[in-house]
């Protein structure tokens, strides 16, 4: 991925391979992905064996027996851990998703960025955890950008980033970099939500070399967006409309 400013190639936060943003996740992080325990290798075995189906198949299993069958697990394991396949992919994108707040979070230097740049890094970072498991990821969500498409791993996603995105709308409040609209401020997160699942679509018909289009088109609607958010041309203009509007009146 190439690095959209010089901003990037400075901060320690990453480091430059090939002239590729790549983020150094932290020794917590690498962690969690270790099984430490029964259950968790039995959640990892089940996993793998989905993976495994519905990429070789392109479809989910016909039952919880169909999956379990020559596996190292039986259907009751199943259900121990599971109760449908949607609670599965559920749990791989909650875990892509969680790896990258953790990832975010525990950095000393990403607490000093600015909301434009904790964005940046949020998008920056998730694409990375994409190419982990790019055939999932474009099997799971390559209709999810459509209108009126919304299912139980969407709604998980969904509340998921959207607590992640209100929480640096409220940030960009107290620092200044957002402007608190009485009509149009609620909206804000939610059309940064519908902005994350139209990069993820992007990200996924992206075939361009090395994917520096999702890169180019997340710093552009980046851009876009927080150029409306903040204080523009449109808010002084309104605010000089008001002042003259109050002079008019007084006259």
């Amino acid at each position: 991925m190439r690095c959209p400013q010089n901003f990037w190639l400075a901060n320690p936060l990453f480091r430059d391979s090939r002239k590729h943003i790549i983020f150094n996740f932290s020794a917590a992080a690498m962690k969690s992905k270790t099984s430490s325990g029964t259950g968790t290798d039995l959640k990892t075995k089940i996993k793998e064996a989905y993976l495994d189906y519905v990429l070789t198949e392109g479809v989910n299993p016909t039952s919880v027996y169909h999956l379990s069958k020559n596996k190292d697990f039986t259907e009751s394991d199943f259900y121990q851990i599971y109760n449908t396949f949607d609670a599965v992919s559920k749990d791989i994108w909650e875990t892509i998703l969680q790896q990258v707040f953790t990832s975010l979070e525990t950095s000393d230097e990403y607490a000093g960025f600015s909301v434009r740049e904790k964005v940046l890094s949020f998008y920056f970072t998730l694409v990375q955890e994409f190419r982990k498991q790019r055939s999932y990821v474009s099997y799971s969500a390559k209709n999810w950008a459509r209108p009126g498409t919304k299912n139980a791993v969407q709604i998980s996603i969904a509340k998921m980033v959207g607590e992640h995105f209100e929480k640096l709308v409220q940030e960009g409040y107290e620092t200044g970099e957002l402007i608190n609209r009485s009509l149009v401020s609620s909206y804000y997160s939610k059309a940064m939500l519908a902005q994350f699942w139209l990069v993820v679509d992007f990200w996924i018909k992206d075939t361009s070399s090395d994917f520096e289009d999702t890169d180019a088109f997340i710093e552009k609607t980046i851009n876009l967006g927080f150029g409306m958010m903040a204080e523009n041309t449109l808010d002084k203009a309104f605010d000089l409309a008001k002042f003259l509007w109050g002079r008019t009146r007084m006259a």
